[in-house]
């Protein structure tokens, strides 16, 4: 299943049914982009699943490549 992003919203948010994915995710854009401002991994109470917020700006490259990675290795 692939991470769903909200990027109308303000702050971005990103939101998938696990929680590891968004976990692997953040260090993915940590790591490789130095994406850092970013909340927690938390419940969806509003879509149910998980999500987490970004605080700066994200190319959405980065995630459509790193979400077609984690699914294949799933």
């Amino acid at each position: 299943m692939a991470v769903r992003v909200h990027w109308q919203r303000t702050p971005v948010s990103v939101h998938h049914q696990r929680s590891e994915p968004l976990e692997s995710l953040i260090l993915y854009l940590r790591n490789t982009h130095g994406i850092r401002k970013r909340s927690i991994v938390m419940t969806d109470r509003e879509e149910g699943g998980f999500l987490f917020f970004l605080y700066q700006e994200c190319d959405p490259r980065w995630i459509a490549l790193w979400d077609e990675s984690y699914q294949e290795g799933e």
